[in-house]
């Protein structure tokens, strides 16, 4: 690692300490019933000179052009809040973070959307040593509120099996979080309020759930809210795309991303087929225990293998796209795959030109879709991040999403 990498690194270990905990153990209830709002805990807070701090490093380490760390305008209180949504069409409470500013003021809102994650300690309102979110959370320093899911299956929702890439049990969590978001923030104790304008961002399955949170809202609206800009990162759009593209290959690096999109799409019927029928025997046996919220993906990977011809059943690898068994298959990944569609908001695709978890492709082909139906380029932008993979796109990204909403925001 480089210089540049051990200062940011010992930068985010500084505002670590600079962020006091809660001291609740338990969210708290709200003051006022609401309809989504359940409960609230107080995680932190931030000061001013710690987010300061931090965007100062963070804007030398990615050669920015000085529009975040000059946008610093306050510290920021950090909580953690249970809200109502549905999963599966019941009830279901769930939770997410929500980072607001110290100082009174009307601000737009940032709905950020993580990636994969198969382990209960790091969820966004669990993992509070996690780089990533520490630097989210210092967004509200900049003039934002900051929203992130937990998703369904983490947090306070740990009694289901997170509906890993699977649009109708993931959309209601996303859409009811910006709803209680608006509940919570009418309270007498938090000086911040909303104003209209809403921003999107996420990466990898984030990239994924942001895509398919912005088609939700331009085709059926959110109350209170106007959609401003979205930006996804290596978002795994096409699912039957992804799937041909990883069975084509040699080696996958990250077996354990589609054993999590079977395994979910199997414990959720959303098709019959049996994971003997996709996975060899011996990884199929497997696959039901590995993800149980506590062993991490790289063990996960362990368990498999990285050699497609072992990881698969022959038949599935050559006859997945034409054998009739795997119908079923290929219509559950269409139905939860995002197709372009005439998007009335600005938007930017970002995507590690040498990325071998989610292909560069996933990308070209929602861009080159979105301009086949005369998408502007004002509204549509590819932007390919040369020698990037997977993981070393995405603090690039998130610096170039920030920078691009408050370029927008102060317009």
């Amino acid at each position: 690692m480089n210089q540049k990498y051990y200062r940011f690194l010992f930068v985010l270990f500084l505002a670590l300490l600079l962020i006091s905990c809660g001291k609740n153990d338990d969210p708290t209830p709200t003051e006022t019933s609401f309809v989504f709002l359940e409960s609230e805990k107080q995680l932190g807070t931030i000061t001013q000179n710690s987010a300061q701090l931090l965007f100062n490093l963070l804007a030398a380490q990615f050669d920015d052009d000085g529009t975040m760390d000059n946008e610093v305008s306050s510290g920021a209180q950090v909580y953690k809040v249970t809200y109502n949504t549905t999963f599966e069409d019941d009830p279901l409470l769930v939770s997410g973070l929500i980072s607001v500013p110290d100082k009174p003021g009307n601000y737009p809102v940032i709905s950020f959307q993580n990636g994969t994650n198969v382990e209960y300690s790091k969820a966004p309102t669990v993992d509070q040593s996690n780089e990533l979110f520490l630097v989210l959370k210092n967004f509200a320093a900049l003039g934002f509120i900051v929203v992130i899911p937990d998703y369904p299956g983490f947090g306070e929702s740990t009694q289901v099996f997170h509906p890993y890439l699977e649009k109708d049990n993931t959309l209601p969590s996303l859409v009811d979080l910006l709803k209680a978001t608006r509940e919570f923030v009418s309270q007498e104790h938090i000086s911040a309020s909303l104003n209209e304008d809403l921003y999107l961002m996420g990466y990898s399955q984030g990239g994924w759930s942001t895509m398919q949170l912005k088609h939700e809202i331009e085709q059926n609206g959110l109350e209170d809210y106007q959609l401003k800009a979205t930006t996804c990162g290596a978002g795994p759009y096409n699912l039957n795309l992804l799937n041909e593209l990883i069975v084509e290959q040699d080696s996958y690096p990250m077996p354990y991303f589609l054993a999590y999109l079977m395994k979910a799409y199997h414990v959720h019927n959303k098709y019959p087929n049996p994971l003997n029928e996709i996975f060899a025997d011996q990884y199929a046996a497997k696959i039901p225990e590995l993800f149980n919220g506590v062993t991490p993906g790289n063990a996960i990977n362990d368990e498999l293998t990285t050699q497609v011809e072992d990881l698969f059943q022959a038949g599935f690898r050559t006859g997945y796209a034409t054998n009739t068994q795997y119908q079923p298959i290929q219509t559950a990944l269409a139905q939860n795959s995002v197709q372009p569609w005439k998007t009335t908001s600005p938007t930017r695709l970002f995507h590690g030109e040498a990325d071998t978890y989610v292909p560069l492709q996933l990308s070209v082909q929602m861009h080159e879709g979105f301009k086949a139906l005369n998408v502007s380029d004002d509204l549509i932008k590819l932007v390919k991040l040369p020698g990037a993979d997977h993981q070393s796109a995405i603090l690039p990204f998130g610096v170039a999403s920030i920078n691009w909403f408050i370029d927008l925001k102060n317009k």
